[in-house]
């Protein structure tokens, strides 16, 4: 495998490009899609992910004036983290990003804070990206990318600001984090309810939503993609599944008078959604994950 990461052919006109994060595979994911008259890149991976990326537009053939869109999911370092760099690189891109990332994004300093608590000194800084350079989307906006026409759509669970992106054409909705982490060597599926923008409720309609749309694939950042009708529906259920068993941890251990049981239950439960992070930070985002299930799973009590 070459060291800037793998990529793979999803459709004739969509790839699936593992960014090489952290110096490892399989722990974040965007997805590239060509088309006449331009192309869009979903999500920009981490702050030093730039590289990486353009050596796999090169190997497509797609020119950096040919960009025409960087359409990213949400605001976290880990999605939106690399964007001002791939703008540099691509003269005629904007980004497309929901009302509420804008001024994060403008002044990137609270999410370094939140990356450097996570990942530690595996995020670098990041820049801010200018308003000039900036496209709020609406919820069902449908962006023109050449001939393909893609639509953003609202998905709150995650984060407030979440936007998944649906491909007409292929009938492939990029998710995002809102359905969760996929391995799909074991098939299943688990939470990235992250503290603390993480809101149980909002995730459920979300699902809801998503188990109601046209789709044959959905692909996700963290890790991978699967394709089929009965696929897709299979991991929204695992989705669920896995969310759900995180709720009754909670409801059997929030009595309890010990509180520090209810975090450690949930940690534990959580280790194997740590997968798609370095080693040493493993510990650290499970207790995240935890404080964030807590959290957004009372908010909606």
């Amino acid at each position: 495998m070459e060291s800037y990461g793998q990529m793979f052919e999803i459709q004739g006109n969509i790839f699936y490009l593992d960014t090489y994060a952290h110096g490892m595979s399989g722990a974040i994911g965007v997805l590239i899609c060509r088309s006449g008259g331009g192309s869009v890149v979903f999500d920009s991976g981490m702050p030093n992910s730039k590289n990486n990326i353009l050596k796999s537009i090169e190997r497509l053939g797609v020119k950096p004036e040919s960009v025409t869109h960087i359409l990213l999911t949400h605001r976290h370092i880990d999605h939106a983290g690399g964007a001002s760099f791939l703008l540099d690189e691509f003269p005629k891109a904007s980004i497309g990003i929901h009302p509420f990332s804008a001024s994060a994004l403008s002044n990137p300093t609270k999410i370094y804070d939140g990356g450097r608590e996570l990942f530690g000194e595996y995020a670098t800084p990041m820049k801010p990206i200018q308003t000039s350079k900036m496209r709020t989307l609406g919820d069902r906006e449908e962006i023109n990318v050449g001939q393909e026409a893609v639509q953003a759509i609202y998905t709150p669970g995650h984060t407030s600001d979440h936007i998944a992106y649906y491909i007409h054409s292929s009938k492939i909705l990029y998710c995002g984090d809102v359905v969760g982490s996929f391995n799909a060597l074991r098939g299943c599926v688990h939470p990235t309810c992250m503290y603390p923008s993480f809101n149980y409720e909002k995730y459920k309609i979300t699902i809801r939503q998503i188990r109601a749309m046209d789709l044959e694939g959905l692909v996700f950042p963290h890790f991978g993609y699967v394709l089929g009708r009965r696929n897709v529906r299979d991991v929204l259920e695992k989705s669920l599944s896995a969310h759900m068993r995180l709720g009754r941890i909670y409801e059997e251990n929030i009595s309890k008078p010990d509180p520090s049981k209810l975090l450690n239950e949930l940690k534990t439960a959580l280790i194997e959604a740590t997968e798609i992070f370095p080693g040493p930070v493993r510990e650290k985002a499970a207790e995240l994950m935890a404080r964030g299930f807590i959290e957004g799973f009372a908010c909606g009590r």
